[in-house]
């Protein structure tokens, strides 16, 4: 499979080499060639040029993606987390569902954002791709799709111009509930589980987790 996705990945112009390494990485993790993955991947480079950063190494930049759940925008979220590095487990990446491809990012310290939407005609050709009408709306899991068929849809958005494949709103001002990361731990009084002080609530005085409180 390494092998098999290292050529994929190779075989794509345009990229530098750090993009390049990020692609080959999210598409291991993501688990298959597909067209939503670089949806995102791509839509999440466009918005790090457009706010002038690199990728987040940190906690301070923040992506708040608008796809929902039981539909086919997973892949796309993917893709944003491995291009600007806002991930799920360091909880710079949040969902509100809403059924869209799209995302804001922000950066925590400045308040600077940026909105960015996959565009329709984008979505329109992919979701009349073989990819989908002849494999995947019918219940073909994305492994079982044919090479031929799977490594197009991968690497189509790569041989487009960025504003073919995304709008993009802004940069403007976005008020973000500023939070401070928490390093302490207390011991639950009931099941003995540590939590984060900041999961902890109180009953006759002692700390209790929230799988325990009455």
């Amino acid at each position: 499979m390494f092998e098999k996705n290292r050529s994929l990945v190779n075989s794509i112009e345009g990229l530098s080499g750090e993009e390049r390494e990020y692609l080959y990485s999210a598409l291991n993790i993501h688990g298959h060639a597909c067209g939503g993955m670089p949806m995102g991947f791509v839509a999440g480079l466009e918005a790090m040029k457009a706010l002038g950063m690199n990728r987040e190494r940190n906690m301070d930049t923040i992506a708040l993606v608008h796809s929902g759940h039981g539909h086919a925008a997973g892949c796309f979220v993917d893709g944003v987390q491995f291009s600007t590095g806002c991930t799920f487990g360091k909880g710079i990446m949040k969902k509100e569902p809403k059924g869209k491809w799209q995302f804001i990012l922000v950066q925590k310290k400045t308040g600077k954002a940026v909105k960015v939407r996959i565009r329709n005609e984008v979505l329109d050709s992919a979701f009349s791709s073989p990819f989908i009408t002849h494999y995947r709306s019918k219940g073909v899991i994305p492994t079982d799709v044919p090479e031929e068929v799977a490594a197009p849809a991968f690497k189509r958005l790569f041989s487009m111009k960025p504003e073919e494949v995304v709008e993009i709103e802004g940069p403007f001002m976005f008020d973000l509930k500023k939070t401070k990361p928490c390093f302490n731990r207390v011991t639950c009084s009931i099941c003995g589980s540590t939590v984060a002080e900041n999961y902890i609530q109180l009953e006759d005085g002692k700390p209790v987790c929230l799988d325990c409180r009455h």
